[in-house]
């Protein structure tokens, strides 16, 4: 590697299944990439953990591996910052290490803390119109002090997993201005924490175990600490930039800061964002979200919470069939599905799926609801249930599109990235399904490179954000959709709606029966 291309940026993304660092020239070039897998935990059902100390080595491993293969010196690298998942808890005790493993964004155990927060209809709910997520903070906070009092009482600090990560890197304790807008209710136009809002839902006290400072994305944490660049390899005194929730660090990732674009992030789960210039609410959606991004702007979400999950769950539990097969021609077990799956019309000939495997987050927030396949016959075959997974994947993400759009909210250009895209199949599906094209991204991992963006912001070798994230980022593919695919499959749209409404009522009961086991 020429000292020519220095200097160089590392991104941290912090995802469901693993921790990568990567490190980027300054036009966004990947140099080298490194993960390392940790495990997660399903103590019950609805229930998600992880351990913090398994992030740490996983972490240290991964950026060893970074270096290791870009054969970079570690004087080189100007810049860091991390992004990761969201409303993933970790208490701490007053030497700053975990009460607990921390709760993942997935657990959904505060279900009924959040239909009870939900219920006062405190005006902080501005950003949950249709219904507050078990999934967010203060539900979490909530069966925390309710459920495991000891530890709620002896935790000192509350983080979220992406400032976790920071005060590792640092030794600071802060908070980003991302993810406590997005999730825990923070409204900075009204002055920041809405006290209020705690008192009534049973948390007056919650705000002191809050670090005080909130950083907006790509400020100076602080300087990378001896103890931390010691175990990465890396030298001191690199400056830190704040990150924040892995799928919004993504939309810089994709270039996502002009008004009129959204970015979906495919992973586990699909995020779909964008910026308005105006703040804005209704049921449906989450957000706008002040500042929470670029500052000026609102930050506008959706999401799906299982896509990718699903999809690796039918690899796991029915794909063994093929592994053999798929290893000696040479390609993953994905590809050969794909290649069933397409040879199955669009529809799957009655088959819909419901992708709401582990709740529904948009437009319903409903987190008792889950997933569903009908439709079935005994001319079922693999292929077509791989492709109905597929499809429902794609409703759900039209559902979501249709709802925006009801409310005048325009979506101009839609731009993906994650994994999902390196199935040509799984993107001419969606762009069949929305009607609209699709614009890949030449960087897959759009968190990682987002969080190389803020990093070198945050270096001060691009002066902003945007200008940033511009010059780093570039398309590589489009898919265009079919007029003909796109009428046949509103018909199929609509019976993917219809399922929900039809068997609401019956998951939540079998939500609640499962709950008291």
């Amino acid at each position: 590697m020429s000292a020519a291309q220095a200097p160089y940026v590392m991104g941290i993304d912090a995802g469901t299944e693993a921790i990568k660092a990567g490190l980027f020239d300054l036009q966004g070039n990947r140099i080298a990439l490194g993960a390392r897998n940790y495990r997660t935990y399903f103590p019950r059902p609805g229930w998600a953990e992880q351990d913090p100390l398994e992030w740490w080595d996983g972490l240290v491993g991964a950026v060893h591996d970074c270096l290791q293969r870009a054969a970079v010196r570690p004087e080189e690298v100007a810049g860091i910052s991390a992004d990761a998942t969201t409303c993933t808890l970790v208490p701490m005790d007053e030497r700053g290490k975990p009460l607990r493993r921390a709760l993942l964004w997935m657990d959904v155990r505060a279900n009924e803390q959040a239909g009870r927060i939900f219920a006062t209809g405190d005006p902080a709910l501005r950003y949950s119109l249709a219904g507050v997520n078990a999934e967010w903070m203060p539900p979490k906070m909530l069966w925390l002090k309710e459920n495991e009092p000891d530890i709620y009482e002896n935790t000192h600090c509350l983080l979220e997993y992406t400032d976790w990560l920071a005060y590792q890197l640092t030794g600071r304790l802060s908070l980003n201005i991302n993810t406590v807008t997005q999730r825990w209710f923070y409204h900075e136009p009204d002055g920041g924490w809405p006290g209020h809002f705690f008192e009534t839902v049973g948390l007056g006290e919650i705000t002191g175990k809050f670090p005080r400072d909130i950083l907006g994305v790509g400020e100076v944490v602080g300087a990378l600490a001896p103890p931390a660049a010691a175990e990465l390899g890396l030298r001191p005194g690199i400056p830190v930039a704040a990150g924040g929730g892995d799928a919004f660090i993504g939309l810089l990732g994709q270039g996502v800061v002009a008004l009129g674009d959204m970015g979906v992030i495919m992973g586990s789960s699909n995020v779909l964002s964008a910026l308005a210039a105006e703040e804005f609410h209704f049921a449906g959606i989450f957000g706008g979200f002040p500042n929470a991004l670029i500052p000026g702007l609102n930050l506008v979400e959706a999401g799906q919470v299982s896509t990718g999950s699903i999809l690796s769950w039918f690899k796991r539990n029915f794909g063994d069939a093929v592994a053999a097969e798929a290893q000696a021609q040479g390609k993953s077990i994905y590809q050969l599905l794909d290649e069933e799956a397409e040879q199955v019309p669009p529809g799957s000939q009655g088959l819909i799926v419901l992708d709401y495997f582990q709740g529904n987050r948009t437009p319903h927030t409903d987190s008792s609801a889950r997933g569903a396949i009908w439709g079935l016959s005994l001319q079922s075959s693999r292929g077509h249930v791989f492709r109905a997974l597929m499809e429902g994947i794609a409703y759900g993400t039209q559902d979501i599109l249709l709802t925006f759009a009801r409310h005048g909210f325009a979506v101009e250009r839609i731009i993906a990235s994650g994994g999902a895209t390196n199935s040509p199949l799984f993107m001419q599906i969606y762009a069949d399904v929305v009607g609209q094209t699709l614009f890949v991204t030449r960087e897959p991992e759009a968190s990682l490179l987002g969080s190389a963006v803020v990093a070198a912001a945050g270096a001060g070798l691009y002066p902003d954000l945007a200008t940033a994230a511009q010059k780093m980022t570039a398309i590589s593919h489009e898919y265009l959709p079919d007029a003909g695919r796109h009428q046949q499959y509103a018909y199929y749209v609509r019976q993917y709606q219809n399922t929900y409404r039809q068997l609401r009522d019956l998951m939540r009961d079998m939500s609640q029966k499962q709950s008291e086991k």
